[in-house]
């Protein structure tokens, strides 16, 4: 018994000192500031534990670790009125770090009051009310007159032109020479190819021509335009822009070509997938969409994407992705705040939604059918720039034939006659263009389309002359080009897009499969047809930089420095310096 309670009082002597330390302990919790802006500074490389040769550490150098944040600076209250502005701009930063050169034209009088804000924001403030410019250069400050300036800005943009074409055409008559894949709507059939040029049953063409350098110049030059001795020189090649303007609107030329930059720059990641799905007796009408809802992953809206109007329009159909929606059902008051109708007419079946990935939607379609995957393109791009993506074969066929002619029985002669050939493409294309604006949406301009182009061989009779077989191609076709406007990260599925393949079988005894009577007694002939259909899946996702991270960072930092701010100085009407109370010192 004596040998188990030492151990045990032991124990409890340990745990009372460890106690009685640990209370003489106050614990600390920082500022909630502080520990905003510790959390936001760039972490510290962390070296690494393997042992490296002290050559090869010589000669590899560490990357310099990110600098720290700097304190917040001095803010000051500014109050002068009709004071001279050589002694206004001086009394700013004197008891600063900053140093101040003048330019000799600079003059005049100033009227301001300005309370808690810092050199820079003072300085600010009094270039957008009466046009002084400046510069920093580190520590020192020049303060430049309301004249003409010259400035060279740097534009990264790759000296070139883009010209995109998307059209789609339906012709109820003769067929048209080749294959153009087009816009709005969608159409899904066979058609075959020929020479004749029939009427059109409807077509819209989408055209799109990027000449960045030539619209920049000519927006630069509107932004300058009413100031006097004013120009802008425009260099592609080096990237470079010269303009000679006012300050004002050398500020404004600045902002325009900062905004221009940031939307040139931003980019989209596009993940697709084509998937034809072979239904199953039950779904002999197409994919039932609203068994949708009962996956309890999926959130979303549908509707119908506009038919063949005659107008270009957008159509909206999600501006933010509703949860619970009851069966989807389109036009209910649930989603008249998300999904935009048309009033009338048959248009492309569309559907927006957020999951958590490609899986969930496949997972879906295997319950409506077999479903096999034709493309999964994974393509970025820039705002506003088309990205094409073409998977398939082109083969030749003949679409017209001229001349040629048989001699009399003297001569024999014999004239070949000259055949016209033509590419056709069977296979796969996309092209999507999308455009971001300044939130978390994305505009697409979505045009797919899966051709299959068979050899048909068609005989034309020439009475005395004989006879022609040419071998002729029979498309057919699923496209649709539309304009669907969906939130980051979302899948758009555009749908509808069906088609029959039909097959026969003959079977009976050998020898009278090829006679029509006795096959029909000794024999059998079945008919079968599937049904299928082509689905696009597209999922956009905004492509963040460290740029963006950056910039969010900034905004915090300084938010947390204007909360924080201390005005140690006032600036009253004759430049004097002073010091607050104490009580009015923290604010």
């Amino acid at each position: 018994m004596t040998q188990k309670a030492f151990p045990l009082a032991f124990v409890f002597l340990v745990s009372g000192l460890v106690a009685g330390c640990g209370s003489d302990r106050p614990l600390r919790t920082p500022e909630v500031g502080q520990a905003i802006r510790t959390e936001l500074q760039p972490p510290t490389p962390v070296k690494p534990v393997v042992a490296v040769p002290a050559y090869i550490s010589e000669s590899l150098a560490e990357p310099a670790p990110a600098a720290p944040a700097m304190a917040p600076e001095p803010r000051l209250d500014l109050l002068v009125n009709n004071a001279q502005a050589r002694e206004v701009f001086l009394a700013i930063v004197a008891d600063t770090r900053y140093s101040m050169m003048l330019h000799p034209d600079v003059a005049g009088t100033l009227s301001v009051t300005l309370r808690g804000v810092t050199v820079t924001q003072a300085l600010e403030a009094i270039r957008d009310v009466y046009g002084y410019d400046f510069k920093i250069d580190g520590r020192r400050i020049t303060v430049f007159a309301p004249t003409l300036q010259t400035r060279i800005f740097t534009v990264n943009y790759p000296h070139s032109q883009r010209v995109g074409n998307s059209e789609l055409r339906v012709a109820p008559g003769a067929s048209l020479q080749g294959i153009d894949n087009g816009a709005s709507g969608s159409t899904g059939g066979t058609s075959a190819s020929g020479g004749a040029s029939g009427s059109e049953g409807s077509r819209v063409t989408t055209s799109s021509k990027t000449d960045f350098w030539a619209e920049l110049s000519t927006a630069v030059q509107g932004l300058i335009a009413g100031s006097k001795g004013s120009s802008v020189v425009v260099s592609p090649q080096a990237g470079i822009m010269a303009v000679r303007a006012m300050p004002d609107e050398l500020r404004q030329v600045d902002t325009f070509l900062q905004a221009a930059q940031i939307a040139i720059e931003r980019q989209v990641m596009l993940e697709a997938k084509i998937v034809e799905v072979e239904l199953r007796d039950g779904y002999q009408s197409g994919i039932d969409w609203s068994g949708l809802r009962n996956s309890g992953n999926s959130t979303g809206a549908m509707g119908v994407i506009g038919g063949n109007t005659g107008a270009a329009s957008t159509n909206t159909l999600v501006r933010g992705v509703q949860p619970n929606i009851p069966g989807f059902v389109a036009g209910t008051a649930l989603l008249a705040d998300g999904v935009s109708l048309p009033a009338a007419g048959s248009g492309l079946f569309g559907l927006a939604f957020a999951t958590e990935g490609f899986q969930a939607v496949l997972g879906f379609l295997e319950t409506q059918g077999d479903i096999q995957i034709l493309s999964s393109p994974r393509i970025a791009t820039l705002n506003n720039q088309k990205a094409v993506l073409k998977v398939g074969t082109e083969d030749f066929f003949v679409t017209n034939v001229t001349g040629g002619s048989t001699g009399g029985d003297t001569t024999g002669t014999t004239t070949m006659p000259s055949i016209t050939l033509t590419p056709f493409f069977s296979g796969i294309s996309l092209d999507v263009t999308p455009q971001i604006d300044g939130g978390k949406n994305i505009m697409l301009h979505v045009h797919p389309s899966v051709t299959r182009v068979d050899e048909k061989s068609k005989q034309i009779d020439l009475g005395s002359a004989g006879s022609y077989a040419l071998p002729l191609a029979s498309s057919s076709m699923n496209e649709s080009d539309t304009l669907v406007r969906i939130q980051d990260g979302n899948i758009v599925a555009i749908g509808g897009l069906m088609q029959i393949e039909s097959s026969g079988k003959t079977s009976g005894l050998p020898g009278t499969t090829e006679w029509g009577a006795l096959s029909n007694l000794f024999g059998n002939k079945a008919k079968s047809g599937r049904k299928k259909e082509v689905v696009v899946l597209i999922k956009p996702s905004i492509i963040r930089t460290a740029q963006d991270w950056e910039a969010q960072t900034r905004r915090t930092r300084e938010a947390l420095d204007d909360m924080d701010a201390v005005r140690a100085r006032v600036i009253r009407i004759d430049g004097t310096v002073g010091t607050l109370p104490a009580k009015n010192t923290a604010q």
